[in-house]
């Protein structure tokens, strides 16, 4: 929906649009690249000097759940290697479009370093915003001792995935589990919920979230989830818009969306988000974010002639 809005404001300005499926090539849509000339559906592409990218397939392994444990499909290495493949591709037309200066947003290499939340978290910790405690560990000792210091401790994935867990006492009890990978230990930030988007250096929208309940983590809120969360609109000091408008370009991001924890004076960064889900604010305070963004591609796209 959110590439379909950015197509449409596109269009608005006058720009030929393609919108190309995120499961194009799930579903076998035909997709060339002949002596680096790319193809879609037969047709040459390679006129592209603009590119709106939401999100690119990442591989996978298909699992079910059996009995309360996930099982993995008998066939699960082929498709994990089908959907590796067709990472690979879109990835590399990407990087093609990239090298010949087309202007994409975000680009693939700053999009992927967003996976990494210890980066983001050193990005804006060296410039100088406030941040939570952080331990990123798999030493049950030191997290423990992490635990004992701070007191009000919650922990999520490196990579994202799922949502945010308070570390409680029976999360202490199952630390073993830990030593397999290291997982993000923070400070709980208390506050509200703000959501930050930034297109280049014009910060679009900025809201607090608002649910019937206040959740750690408020995409666990159903409420939420299913598009029931109501959204106010937050005025924002100068300092905060300038670590906004830093940490993004210090991660090489185009359009961003910051998480804020916001209480009195105290405003503490979370993290930020290459391609942040932004469609419901837009459609309910009516912010510019899909026509900021489709301006931005477009303008670089004709500064290409």
């Amino acid at each position: 929906m959110q590439c379909k809005a950015v197509a449409r404001e596109a269009a608005a300005l006058g720009a030929d649009t393609l919108f190309i499926e995120p499961d194009a090539l799930d579903r076998g849509v035909p997709l060339s690249m002949l002596d680096g000339r790319i193809f879609y559906r037969g047709e040459p592409v390679d006129d592209l000097r603009g590119f709106y990218l939401r999100s690119i397939p990442s591989p996978y392994v298909p699992a079910l759940e059996r009995d309360d444990e996930l099982v993995l499909y008998e066939d699960w290495f082929t498709t994990f290697m089908h959907t590796r493949e067709r990472a690979s591709y879109f990835v590399a037309w990407l990087l093609q479009l990239a090298h010949r200066g087309a202007t994409l947003v975000n680009a693939p290499h700053a999009a992927s370093v967003m996976q990494y939340k210890p980066f983001q978290l050193h990005a804006l910790r060296s410039l100088g915003a406030q941040v939570p405690r952080t331990l990123i560990s798999n030493d049950p000792a030191a997290i423990r001792a992490f635990h004992a210091e701070v007191k009000d401790v919650i922990f999520k994935p490196i990579m994202g995935g799922a949502i945010t867990r308070v570390l409680d006492d029976e999360a202490l009890e199952r630390l073993e589990a830990v030593t397999a990978s290291p997982v993000i230990f923070q400070e709980r930030a208390p506050g509200e919920d703000l959501r930050i988007m930034l297109v280049g250096e014009e910060i679009v929208s900025a809201v607090a979230i608002d649910t019937p309940e206040q959740h750690l983590d408020f995409r666990a809120d159903p409420i939420y989830s299913g598009g029931g969360a109501s959204y106010r609109e937050v005025a924002l000091p100068e300092p905060v818009r300038r670590f906004c408008r830093e940490a993004a370009r210090a991660c090489g991001l185009t359009f961003a969306g910051l998480d804020i924890k916001h209480q009195g004076d105290a405003w503490v960064f979370l993290e930020l988000n290459s391609s942040p889900i932004y469609l419901d604010v837009e459609l309910k305070l009516g912010h510019p974010i899909s026509r900021a963004i489709a301006r931005h591609v477009v303008e670089g796209a004709r500064g290409q002639k």
